[in-house]
């Protein structure tokens, strides 16, 4: 939910900020205020307390607050923690940040980006979410501080005071080789994402700028979700492992369903959203739809959620994926991602928050389950997690004199990482992290806020710990078992049901008549020949991976020649 600009130049004032820039991502109301040493302007996206009490920037004599996140039980947190109502999380915050207190609520239920500015002092204190569900990019230099919700909103603006950023080239070739970027790298030179669980701190006197955490110390570190081990003692969680998973489980899937305004979820009939629908029906909580995306080439999804709607007579809309422009939805999708797509599974999010936002703002999905509960094949394989089993290795498709040594390439070969971090760990601080950048980009293009029921800080403490002890196999029958309490003819697929998009089948169908379709190919091998010097070895076929890399990168430099116009 929630956008926001923050922008303060060294040696004059800011410019007004153009109030269309992240429309899309708060269209209920949007606010900017001057202090003469900076601006913000904040777009808010209205889900809990819908009245004007929290609209944003959030401020006082004193303070000012910019906020793009939900804290889902704020009243209980108020409560607990100051003995106090609060009317909404923003109010929460900003009264926890007063305090100096945020520790108390950073591994709170929910998810968080936000700039907390201090009139007086004229500095700031910003963080963002431990799984990084919401982004916070920025650009620095000798006279210039950007800070923004968006990696393209922050170029934009950079542009405005004649700082030219370009594509990062390198980038190109680090996507190439490994699908997706690390290291707070960006497409844009220059244009920085922090990393998650960290906080951003700026002195404008002193013109400094502090990031808490690098992002090598982010891969290294020890998961966070092991490093307090606050797991609730009130059942003896070695006598009853059963009630304590269901317990957390509950507690987490309850939470995401708390709104104002209406709620639906992404249903694809395999064990996570399964969970998600069933848990719901069972605490009566209500919610206005189930979206499924259907495909001619994987009929068991739509067969096994429609059983289920159908036995607890539950509203479903299908969205039926072959009759869609996979073309436009990856345009679309490339164009509100800022930059080439991780996956083809980003179509799925692009088509479910387009139809989300015809009836409400908030879609619930099963994300992070697989994390949770060690779900993926790979988890069972050394070394063979996301990030870092290769996507494509350059050289098997190109005449390449030298590749250069990245970041990911040094921190592997020099720290063993795969001997050092927990599998896990990796896989929620590459695979996932790009998922929910998907996630929130694709999303808040629609106005419609994804939430993850799985990703909650004390569920996964809890399950992390259970595990850690042998308590808790790895893999998701604990969750199977949970829900044949509810539904005892629940079959699980040998195969891992998923939102299934089938771009192979599309592309070997349109490439032989879609003129189009060749002319984005041909601009990527020019691109890459020209800036990277890399040449096609003869006999490539164009299919699979590689399709997909060209294809993304092709569409994205069609959206920077755009750009420049």
């Amino acid at each position: 939910m929630c956008g926001y600009v923050f922008v303060s130049v060294r040696n004059k004032k800011a410019f007004g900020i153009d109030q269309h820039l992240l429309r899309h991502r708060g269209p209920d109301y949007s606010s900017e205020i001057d202090l003469n040493w900076c601006r913000t302007r904040h777009w808010r996206l209205s889900i809990q307390d819908l009245t004007s009490h929290s609209n944003q920037p959030y401020s006082n004599e004193d303070n000012l607050l910019v906020y793009n996140g939900e804290l889902y039980n704020f009243r209980e947190i108020g409560e607990c923690l100051y003995s106090k109502s609060f009317q909404s999380d923003t109010q929460l915050l900003f009264h926890s940040l007063e305090q100096e207190d945020f520790e108390s609520i950073r591994n709170e239920s929910g998810f968080y980006s936000f700039l907390f500015i201090d009139r007086l002092k004229r500095k700031f204190f910003g963080a963002r979410d431990h799984f990084g569900k919401k982004p916070l990019y920025f650009y620095f230099d000798n006279d210039l501080l950007i800070v923004a919700s968006e990696d393209s909103t922050v170029r934009t603006i950079a542009d405005q005071y004649g700082k030219k950023i370009p594509i990062d080239n390198s980038a190109i070739e680090h996507y190439f080789k490994y699908k997706d970027l690390h290291f707070g790298r960006t497409f844009f030179k220059g244009v920085r994402e922090l990393a998650p669980g960290s906080t951003l701190k700026f002195d404008f006197d002193n013109w400094d700028l502090i990031e808490e955490t690098s992002w090598r110390e982010y891969y290294l570190a020890a998961p966070f979700y092991k490093q307090t081990k606050r797991v609730n003692n009130s059942i003896n969680i070695l006598e009853d492992v059963p009630s304590v998973l269901k317990a957390n489980l509950f507690s987490a899937i309850e939470k995401r369903f708390l709104a104002d305004v209406p709620v639906q979820i992404a249903l694809s009939g395999g064990v996570d959203s399964t969970l998600l629908a069933l848990i719901a029906q069972y605490k009566g909580i209500f919610f206005s739809r189930a979206l499924t995306v259907s495909s001619s080439s994987r009929p068991s999804e739509l067969k096994k959620s429609k059983f289920l709607c159908d036995s607890f007579s539950l509203q479903q809309f299908v969205i039926d994926f072959d009759s869609i422009d996979v073309l436009e939805f990856l345009k679309e999708s490339i164009r509100a991602q800022g930059g080439p797509l991780s996956h083809p599974h980003a179509l799925a999010v692009c088509a479910l928050t387009k139809e989300a936002a015809k009836q409400g703002k908030v879609l619930i999905t099963g994300e992070g389950a697989d994390e949770l509960m060690y779900g993926y094949e790979h988890h069972k394989k050394k070394n063979a997690t996301f990030a870092f089993a290769q996507h494509l290795n350059p050289a098997d498709y190109f005449d390449i004199s030298e590749l250069e040594k990245n970041d990911l390439d040094d921190l592997i070969s020099k720290n063993n990482i795969f001997e050092n971090n927990d599998h896990r760990d990796l896989e929620v601080k590459t695979h996932l992290l790009s998922l929910l950048r998907r996630n929130d980009r694709i999303s808040m293009q629609s106005s419609v806020e994804l939430r993850s029921a799985f990703l909650d800080f004390k569920l996964f403490e809890t399950v992390t710990h259970l595990q850690d002890l042998g308590e808790l196999d790895k893999g998701k029958n604990s969750l199977v078992k949970i829900i044949k309490t509810f539904f005892s003819d629940y079959e699980v697929d040998r195969e891992k049901i998923g939102f299934y998009v089938p771009f192979d089948e599309w592309f070997k169908r349109k490439i032989k008549v879609d003129r189009g379709l060749k002319v984005v190919i041909e601009k990527a091998f020019r691109f890459l020949q020209d800036e990277l010097n890399w040449t096609l070895k003869e006999g490539v076929l164009l299919e699979g991976k590689l399709t997909w890399a060209l294809l993304n990168i092709g569409l994205f430099l069609d959206l920077e020649e755009e750009y420049k116009r």
